[in-house]
C-alpha cells in the first residue's frame, strides 16, 4: 500500500465530511423559491387584499434575508474551519494522525497480504474438498449406499407415480368449484354487490377451498410416506461421503483456512482502529475550536429563524390565495 495514499485518504476523509455538511447548507440557502409565487393583486383590490398582500410580501423579504444570513453563516463556518487547522490542538491531533498512519501502514499492508493469501487458501481448500468427494464416490461404503438408493428409487417410483396421479385427480375434481367461487366473488365485488352477497360468495369460496384441502390431505400424506425411503437413502449416501477419511481431512483443512482468513480480516480491523481514532480526534479538535463553535452556533440560530420565516410565509400565502379565490 502506498503510504501517501493512506495519509491523504485519512485526511481527506476527515475534511470531506465537514465540507459536505457545509455544502448542503449552502444549497439549502440558495434553493430556488420557497414554496410558492405570490400572485399579483387583483384589479380594484380591497383593503383586505392589500393588507394580506403586504404581509406575504414582507414574509418573502424576511425569508430571503434569512437565506442570505444562512449562506453567509455557512461561509463563516468554512472560514473558521480553515482557521482552526492551524491551531495548536488541531495541529497536535493531525501530528498524532500522521504518526498513527506511519505505524499502521506496514501492518495494514501485511494484513491485506494475509487476507489475499487466505482467500487463495480457502479457494484451494474448496477444490480439495470437491476432489476428495469425487474420490469417495468409488469407495465401498459409498457404492453400497448408492446401490441401496437405487433400490429404494426402483421400489418407490410406481408408488410415487400413483400418489401424484391421485393428487392430480383431486385437483381435477375439486378445482373447478374453487375457480367458480373465486370468479363469482370477483364479479360481485366489481359490480358493487351488497355485503350479504359478498359474504355468501366468500363463504362458498372458503367451503370449496376447505373441500380441496381435505381431499388432498390423504394422497399428499401417502406421497410423503412413499418418498421417505428414498430421502433416507439419499441422506445415507451423503453421510457415507462425509465420513470418508479423505473428505474429513479436506473439510478440516477448509475449516482451518476459513478461520485463518477470518482472523486476518479481524487483524485488519484492529490495525485500522488507531488511524480511525486519530481521524476522529482531528475532527473533534476542529469542532471544539472556539471560532468553529461560535460560527456553528450562529448558523444554527439563523437556520432556525429561516425555518420559522418559511413557515410563516407559507401560512400567510395560503391565506392570501384563499382570499383571492373567495373574492373577498
Amino acid at each position: 500500500m502506498n503510504e501517501n495514499r493512506v495519509r491523504v485518504g485519512a485526511r481527506s476523509k476527515t475534511r470531506r465530511g465537514f465540507f459536505e455538511t457545509l455544502e448542503s447548507r449552502k444549497m439549502l440557502s440558495h434553493s430556488p423559491g420557497f414554496g410558492g409565487r405570490i400572485p399579483p393583486l387583483p384589479p380594484n383590490p380591497t383593503p383586505v387584499d392589500q393588507a394580506i398582500f403586504a404581509t406575504v410580501t414582507a414574509d418573502s423579504v424576511t425569508v430571503q434575508a434569512n437565506r442570505t444570513a444562512v449562506h453567509n453563516d455557512a461561509e463563516s463556518v468554512e472560514a473558521a474551519f480553515h482557521a482552526a487547522l492551524s491551531t495548536a490542538p488541531v495541529t497536535t491531533a493531525k501530528a498524532a494522525l500522521t504518526a498513527a498512519i506511519a505505524t499502521a501502514q506496514p501492518l495494514i499492508q501485511a494484513d491485506f497480504s494475509a487476507i489475499w493469501a487466505g482467500r487463495i487458501a480457502v479457494h484451494n481448500a474448496y477444490e480439495a474438498v470437491e476432489a476428495a468427494e469425487r474420490a469417495a464416490m468409488t469407495t465401498a461404503p459409498v457404492t453400497t449406499a448408492q446401490a441401496t438408493l437405487q433400490a429404494a428409487i426402483a421400489t418407490a417410483q410406481p408408488l410415487i407415480q400413483a400418489d401424484r396421479a391421485a393428487i392430480h385427480a383431486v385437483y381435477q375434481n375439486d378445482g373447478p368449484a374453487v375457480e367458480s367461487a373465486e370468479h363469482q366473488l370477483r364479479v360481485d365485488t366489481r359490480s358493487g354487490a351488497v355485503a350479504t352477497v359478498i359474504a355468501a360468495d366468500q363463504a362458498a369460496l372458503t367451503a370449496a377451498q376447505t373441500t380441496l384441502s381435505t381431499d388432498l390431505a390423504a394422497p399428499k400424506a401417502q406421497l410423503a410416506t412413499d418418498l421417505a425411503p428414498v430421502q433416507a437413502a439419499q441422506a445415507a449416501v451423503k453421510a457415507a461421503i462425509n465420513a470418508d477419511p479423505g473428505v474429513v481431512a479436506a473439510q478440516a483443512s477448509l475449516a482451518t483456512a476459513q478461520a485463518t482468513l477470518t482472523a486476518a480480516k479481524a487483524q485488519l480491523v484492529t490495525d485500522l482502529a488507531p488511524v480511525q481514532a486519530a481521524e476522529a480526534a482531528v475532527k473533534a479538535a476542529i469542532n471544539a475550536d472556539p471560532g468553529v463553535v461560535a460560527a456553528q452556533a450562529t448558523l444554527a440560530i439563523d437556520q432556525a429563524a429561516l425555518t420559522v420565516a418559511q413557515t410563516q410565509f407559507q401560512t400567510d400565502l395560503a391565506t392570501y390565495l384563499a382570499d383571492l379565490k373567495a373574492g373577498v
